[in-house]
C-alpha cells in the first residue's frame, strides 16, 4: 500500500484488519488510537477526516505502529502516554501502565484526605512504589495543602514520575526518593497522615497466565509479589504503623482474593482501630484501608 493513494478511512480499515488477523483483542479501537497518535490529533477527530488523504510520512509512522502492536506491544508504550482520571501521563517501559482499578485507591485516598484535612492545616502523604507517579500527581492535583514523599526502586522510574509531576505542575509538592518498601524513609518520619501503595501483588501462577502484552513488555519486578503475591504486604505490615500519625490511614491496592489475608495481617498487629475493604464495580475487594 502506498500512502499517497490512502485515505484516512482506508488506513484505518487496513490497521484494524491487520490487528484482528493477529489476534489483538480490540483491533478497531487500537487502530483508531494509533492513527490519531500518528496524526497528532484526538481519536474522536479521526472520524471527521475519513476522506482526507494520508501523506507518505504519516502512513509510514502508522504502519510501524501497527506492526509493533501486532507483536503485542501495549498501545500505551507505542504512543508514550496513557490517560488516568482524565489526566495524560507520560509512559516508558520503565514504568507500568496505569490500570482502572487504581482509580479506586486514589478515590479512597482523596476521601480520607477531605475528612482529616478539616482538622489539620497541612497533610503529609507517603507513596510506596510510585511508578509513573499517577497516584501522587492525581492526589496532589486535588489537595492543596499537601506534601508527598514518593519512592521507587529505580532511578529511571523516578525520572518518569518527576517528568509527570512537572507536566502537571505538581512537582513542588512531591519529593522523590529511591528505595525499596520502607527503606527510603528515615525512622524519625513518624508524622505521616497517609501511606498509599499499589505494590507488586501478582502470584507466580497468575504471572504464568498473563497475556503477552503484560508478560513480554511490563517489568516483572513491578508486578510479581512472590509465590502467593503477598511478599510486599508481609514486608511493610510490621513497621508501617510507626510512620503514621494518630488517625492516619494506610491504603493498599490488592489483587483478586487477597483482601481478607492482607486485612488479617493488619488486624493482627493491633495497631489499627479500623480496617476496611473497598470493592470495585464488579464487587471485588480492591483496596484495603486501615486507620491508626
Amino acid at each position: 500500500m502506498r500512502g499517497v493513494h490512502l485515505t484516512i478511512l482506508n488506513a484505518l480499515q487496513w490497521g484494524s484488519d491487520r490487528l484482528q488477523d493477529s489476534g489483538v483483542e480490540s483491533p478497531r479501537l487500537d487502530a483508531e488510537v494509533l492513527l490519531a497518535h500518528c496524526l497528532q490529533t484526538e481519536r474522536v477527530k479521526v472520524y471527521l477526516l475519513y476522506d482526507k488523504r494520508l501523506d507518505r510520512k504519516d502512513w509510514e509512522r502508522y504502519r510501524k505502529c501497527i506492526e509493533r502492536r501486532v507483536k503485542r506491544e501495549p498501545v500505551a508504550y507505542i504512543t508514550g502516554y496513557k490517560e488516568f482520571r482524565s489526566l495524560s501521563f507520560k509512559l516508558t517501559p520503565a514504568v507500568l501502565i496505569p490500570r482502572p482499578e487504581t482509580e479506586i485507591l486514589v478515590e479512597e485516598t482523596l476521601k480520607e484526605c477531605a475528612v482529616i484535612g478539616k482538622s489539620r492545616k497541612s497533610l503529609r502523604m507517603l507513596e510506596l512504589g510510585t511508578g509513573s507517579g499517577i497516584i501522587a500527581v492525581s492526589v496532589a492535583k486535588e489537595i492543596e495543602h499537601l506534601s508527598i514523599i514518593a519512592t521507587d526502586i529505580s532511578l529511571e522510574t523516578l525520572r518518569v514520575a518527576r517528568e509527570n509531576a512537572r507536566l502537571h505542575k505538581e512537582d513542588s509538592k512531591i519529593s522523590f526518593l529511591v528505595g525499596r518498601s520502607l527503606q527510603a524513609i528515615k525512622p524519625k518520619e513518624n508524622h505521616i497522615d497517609f501511606i498509599v501503595s499499589n505494590p507488586p501483588y501478582l502470584s507466580a501462577s497468575e504471572w504464568e497466565e498473563l497475556q503477552p502484552e503484560i508478560k513480554e513488555y511490563e517489568l516483572l519486578d513491578f508486578l510479581l509479589g512472590g509465590e502467593d503475591g503477598l511478599d510486599f504486604y508481609r514486608t511493610i505490615v510490621p513497621d508501617v504503623s510507626k510512620l503514621l500519625r494518630y488517625e492516619g490511614w494506610l491504603l493498599l491496592e490488592v489483587g483478586i482474593g487477597q483482601a481478607e489475608r492482607v486485612s488479617g495481617m493488619l488486624k493482627k498487629t493491633g495497631e489499627f482501630r479500623r480496617v476496611e475493604l473497598i470493592k470495585d464495580l464488579s464487587g471485588i475487594p480492591r483496596v484495603v484501608k486501615a486507620q491508626k
